[in-house]
């Protein structure tokens, strides 16, 4: 029986290596678990992530583990996931190929669901978590950004900088070349969509706002690539708007995008009040704020939901004709 609490170990990859701890609930079971990445924000580590989130506690109640990737001060003196630089942000490279390996050496010793694997990340592990969605489709199901930006959203610190203090390129182009880094990954799996939810406080100072639209706009150019190139068809997203209060706490906004057919694609939540805090923290503290919605229950929500979006596509023309061809 594997032993639940906290589990270490170290990843290497063509970019290099990084220290990992991994969280195993007491509740796991002995069929295979999804497994959610999550990747922190500058200064912090995993213990500190874990109990800003309280992801470790979901994780508790819904049987699922939970890695930490850590970054090493050597890459970076603020602990920042370099998401900015050019050379993490290609498949094979880099910080994305050490977090893929990181994936993959839990998957060696866990009995892990393959379908059944997500990313979440805030602030700079939030825009590193756009770019592992584009550049290893194969590996993860979902993505959730908080605090992020869009993939590919800056290419030096410079333009880092500027990204977060007004936001990122165009969208719908940072969209079309999201789908062209996704090529590698998409000869690996079936995958004919990506669910992304993303919350952003609307008080937050340090990354604008804007970067959640243009997140959510980046990510379904995305997707519309991904659907056109498996189905004939016009793309076009629903969009629902929720409003809702936490007792004694924030108000918020909930967007709700479905694709053609129904199914849920993407969710956008806006907190009102918020600054550059995580949503629903355990207890108060200056990267937790305990005021807003259950960031991380919501999270975990939207991963069971959006993944069996993936179960109810029905075969695609390319798959049919890749099965053809291998007769």
């Amino acid at each position: 029986m594997t032993e639940a609490g906290w589990a270490t170990g170290t990843a290497h990859a063509a970019g290099g290596s990084r220290n990992y701890k991994l969280w195993v609930p007491a509740t796991l079971e002995e069929k295979p678990s999804p497994l959610l990445m999550m990747l922190h924000g500058c200064t912090h580590d995993a213990e500190v992530t874990a109990e800003i989130s309280g992801m470790n506690g979901v994780a508790e109640e819904n049987g699922f583990l939970v890695v930490y990737p850590e970054q090493n001060r050597l890459a970076n003196l603020m602990k920042c996931w370099n998401w900015f630089a050019e050379k993490n942000q290609t498949r094979d490279a880099g910080e994305p190929s050490i977090l893929a390996a990181v994936i993959n050496k839990v998957r060696s010793t866990y009995n892990v669901d393959a379908d059944r694997i997500y990313v979440a990340g805030v602030s700079a592990g939030g825009a590193m978590a756009s770019i592992l969605g584009a550049t290893y489709p194969d590996l993860f199901a979902a993505i959730s950004v908080f605090a992020g930006a869009e993939f590919k959203a800056a290419t030096s610190v410079s333009t880092g900088l500027a990204t977060m203090k007004h936001g990122g390129p165009d969208p719908v182009r940072q969209g079309q070349l999201a789908f062209d880094a996704m090529h590698g990954g998409l000869t690996q799996t079936k995958r004919r969509c990506m669910p992304v939810i993303v919350f952003h406080g609307t008080a937050d100072t340090t990354v604008n706002p804007v970067n959640a639209d243009q997140v959510i706009a980046q990510w379904g150019k995305t997707n519309a690539c991904l659907a056109m190139r498996s189905a004939d068809g016009e793309f076009a997203l629903r969009e629902t708007v929720i409003g809702g209060q936490v007792p004694e706490g924030y108000g918020f906004r909930k967007y709700v995008y479905s694709d053609p057919a129904g199914r849920l694609l993407m969710e956008k939540w806006l907190v009102q009040g918020l600054g550059h805090a995580w949503s629903g923290s355990p207890k108060a503290s200056k990267h937790g704020d305990p005021k807003g919605p259950n960031a991380s229950a919501e999270i975990w929500r939207f991963f069971c939901e959006a993944g069996s979006l993936q179960a109810s596509l029905p075969p695609s023309p390319l798959d049919q004709e890749s099965r053809a061809k291998m007769k």
